[in-house]
């Protein structure tokens, strides 16, 4: 396998990012429990690549990953399985 470090570059953490984390309920509150992380990663790395190294970096299970390139790069949100969390893993990258 690649290493994990040469497919994921950084944590891509931002007020919209965080807010993304976030899910309405039917009162108008928020709750959150979206269990998504944000990263920027190399431009040629695929779902499956990305997944496999989010999995080995913070040992999670990684339910959904969604990519998109923009200005800044190529973004993949990565939606961890149930029974992980997010932040948790945020705070293994430092990235809180």
């Amino acid at each position: 396998m690649t290493d994990p470090y040469s497919i994921i570059q950084m944590p891509w953490i931002t007020e919209k990012t965080l807010e993304a984390r976030r899910v309405s309920n039917e009162d108008g509150s928020y709750r959150e429990n979206n269990n998504r992380i944000e990263f920027i990663v190399r431009r040629e790395a695929t779902k499956a690549q990305i997944k496999a190294a989010v999995e080995e970096l913070l040992d999670v299970q990684v339910a959904k990953v969604n990519t998109k390139i923009t200005i800044t790069g190529k973004h993949a949100s990565v939606r961890l399985a149930d029974g992980y969390d997010a932040e948790d893993a945020a705070l293994k990258l430092g990235a809180f």
